[in-house]
């Protein structure tokens, strides 16, 4: 390829000089253990290792889609946009259940490193595990031969980014008011030993994910269907044993029970409001028939007075 003469032509990846320095150099692993856990069994945020962070999530944020969803997790920011069904491109064949394309992608200022515009193996891996965790949610049998659109966008990465993703889209969905069997919630827990450690930072799912290889370590990532009691999807990186990803299964489904009051008080705070508005509208209509009425009325009187 020719050279680009306009612009100070450097490497893609670059590493600081301060990482050679003593100061900086990385610490053991026992180390960076003992500092995010701690001794008393709280972590740096003061949580306990089955505490979750707090919930932020607001819809109807982005004007210009059907739908959508901003969900804050901590410092985990994602947004997530549904547009319109539209007919499958490049399809041949009559498909009577209709499909979701989802997009997850991740921001190049969201991760610690910043990344390049290229999508990775972390984002398609992800965005499968979405795809699987919204499918059995949608009515897609009402809109045969056609897709929707499901975008999802990482701002900031603290950890628990899929999980954050997947609720927020089941939010989006609802609010661009798509058929559904249920809403989606989901939630992440950290494996390291006989520890788990539910909604990890981005410091703990590193430590989970480079823990020592004869214990168990990784992550679980469990989305639920609250009122069919049903799980769409499980997302597991690592190693972990069948006794102890079944009491992590447990743990996660309980998490996700909890945030179904969440969930639903938005989606009913939508209908709520939408319906004041319908109702205002309808006031002014009949206030606006009211006053043609009127004025046809005296407008009939004076016609009457003249021409007596």
């Amino acid at each position: 390829m020719p050279q680009d003469t306009k612009r100070i032509n450097g490497p893609e990846f670059t590493r600081s000089y301060r990482i050679h320095c003593k100061a900086n150099a990385p610490k053991p692993f026992d180390e960076r253990l003992q500092e995010a856990l701690g001794k008393d069994g709280k972590r740096k945020d003061g949580r306990r290792l089955q505490e979750s962070r707090k919930y932020y999530a607001k819809i109807g944020v982005v004007s210009t889609a059907k739908g959508s969803a901003y969900v804050e997790l901590g410092n985990t920011k994602v947004i997530v946009s549904v547009f319109d069904p539209r007919e499958i491109p490049k399809q041949n064949k009559f498909c009577e259940l209709g499909e979701l394309f989802c997009d997850l992608k991740f921001s190049p200022f969201a991760p610690a490193v910043r990344k390049t515009h290229q999508t990775d193996a972390r984002e398609r891996s992800m965005t499968a595990a979405l795809t699987s965790a919204l499918n059995p949610s949608v009515c897609r049998h009402l809109f045969p031969n056609l897709q929707i659109d499901v975008f999802a966008n990482v701002l900031e990465d603290d950890g628990s980014a899929l999980a954050v993703a997947i609720t927020a889209a089941g939010l989006a969905l609802g609010d661009a008011c798509v058929p559904m069997f249920d809403i989606v919630t989901a939630a992440t827990a950290g494996v390291l030993g006989d520890r788990v450690v539910m909604d990890p930072t981005a410091e703990e799912e590193a430590l989970c994910l480079a823990g020592h290889t004869e214990e168990n370590h990784g992550l679980v990532m469990l989305a639920k269907l609250p009122t069919l009691d049903q799980v769409p999807e499980i997302w597991q990186y690592g190693f972990v044993d069948v006794e102890l990803l079944w009491d992590t299964c447990k743990q996660l489904n309980a998490a996700c029970g909890d945030l179904v009051p969440v969930v639903q008080h938005l989606l009913v705070s939508k209908v709520k409001t939408h319906l004041q508005e319908l109702e205002l509208e309808s006031d002014e209509e009949e206030e606006a028939e009211q006053d043609k009425e009127e004025g046809a009325a005296e407008a009939s009187t004076q016609g009457s007075g003249e021409d007596r």
